[in-house]
């Protein structure tokens, strides 16, 4: 069934105040990646600049659209790509995956340009597609790419809020989720034989992090998207405009810490209810609380779950999703004169309750007999 929408629960635009020490990074959000909801953070809507973050676009965008095996020949101008390559030679034909490697794993430009002019033909066009796809796919508001790297152009900005709501979107799929994960692989290329290692700094030091994606330019700043999972809690990191890449490191753990700490992720399940005529029940939905909180649930006669903490305090709400009205034929039948008159002798004893569950289970609201 379709996710259900939750209402914001404790959405802050400024940092924690229970949060011992300060936050170098100029802006910076907290998800729960479950929820989809802003726990905390700093200047989660002020325009920013990316840098390499960028790239998770870049790579979901790729993952959703072409085949892992199919090739790309690389042009001149992906080869005159500026910054961190992974040494693509022109004419040379390199396939789909192996370009998402170079792209997240060793942040490669060269292997961005590759993908976005095989995609849709040129980094303009691409650049367009990347922007539809935010809106429409993602639905965030505040986002503007120019190029599928993340290299300084002042119309490429973005804000915390919007890239924790795409490293969520992304995460869900467990291609890309697989491929951020990826600590190091082979490389071999017509230009380079190596090993490309995962520059996410925090990806093989700490056992809770399983991604995403690092960037730096001189104008953003250093730039961290981490995704990191505890027990059944996964929290998305976005630190953005750190003044160097230890600072960014050291923010995202002390956020990490504190997160885990004081907000946890739990999961409601309706196994117990009775069924409802006109709303299904999911099998589980996540709910954003605070650490060790009791929460309780109510739905009422038309479909809305509303979720309360300690205290009475609401926490979200939502509706659920209404049962399609089923389009039943209409049965009529003839029985024997006996076998009329065993029938009323049995329709006595059927028990009303068992009967009434075969009719909401069945659906065949209308049975006549002649």
């Amino acid at each position: 069934m379709p996710f259900l929408m939750v209402s914001p629960l404790f959405v802050s635009s400024s940092s924690s105040s229970g949060m011992t020490g300060g936050i170098y990074s100029e802006a910076y959000a907290v998800m729960d990646a479950n929820t989809g909801e802003i726990l905390f953070g700093e200047n989660i809507n002020k325009p920013m600049y990316p840098a390499s973050i960028t790239k998770m676009v870049t790579a979901i965008i790729t993952i959703e659209t072409q085949e892992m095996d199919d090739i790309v020949t690389v042009s001149e101008k992906a080869v005159n790509a500026i910054g961190t390559r992974v040494y693509l030679l022109e004419g040379e034909e390199v396939t789909i995956q192996q370009l998402l490697h170079g792209l997240m794993v060793s942040s490669g430009n060269d292997a961005g340009i590759a993908l976005a002019e095989h995609i849709a033909g040129s980094v303009d066009n691409f650049a367009n597609e990347m922007n539809d796809f935010l809106q429409k796919r993602i639905g965030v508001k505040n986002t503007h790419f120019t190029n599928p790297h993340g290299l300084f152009d002042k119309n490429h900005i973005t804000t915390a809020k919007d890239m924790a709501e795409i490293s969520a979107y992304a995460m869900k799929n467990e291609v890309f989720r697989d491929l951020v994960s990826t600590e190091s692989v082979e490389w071999v290329g017509e230009g380079w034989e190596t090993v490309l290692y995962n520059h996410h700094p925090l990806l093989r030091d700490q056992e809770m992090v399983i991604g995403i994606k690092n960037g730096y330019v001189r104008k953003s700043g250093y730039t961290l998207a981490t995704a990191a999972v505890k027990e059944d809690t996964e929290l998305i990191i976005i630190t953005l405009s750190s003044p160097s890449r230890n600072h960014g490191v050291a923010d995202t753990l002390k956020l990490l810490d504190y997160a885990f700490a004081n907000y946890e992720t739990q999961w409601l399940t309706f196994e117990k209810e009775s069924p409802m005529a006109e709303f299904i029940f999911p099998v589980k939905v996540p709910v954003s609380t605070k650490k060790g909180e009791e929460i309780t649930f109510t739905i009422s006669d038309n479909g809305l779950l509303t979720v309360r903490g300690e205290e009475n305090r609401l926490i979200c709400f939502s509706t659920l999703e209404e049962r399609e009205p089923l389009d039943l034929p209409f049965f009529s039948y003839d029985l024997p004169e006996n076998t009329k008159k065993e029938e009323n002798l049995s329709s006595n004893r059927v028990d009303a309750h068992n009967f009434t569950d075969w009719l909401f289970v069945t659906g065949f609201l209308f049975l006549s007999l002649k």
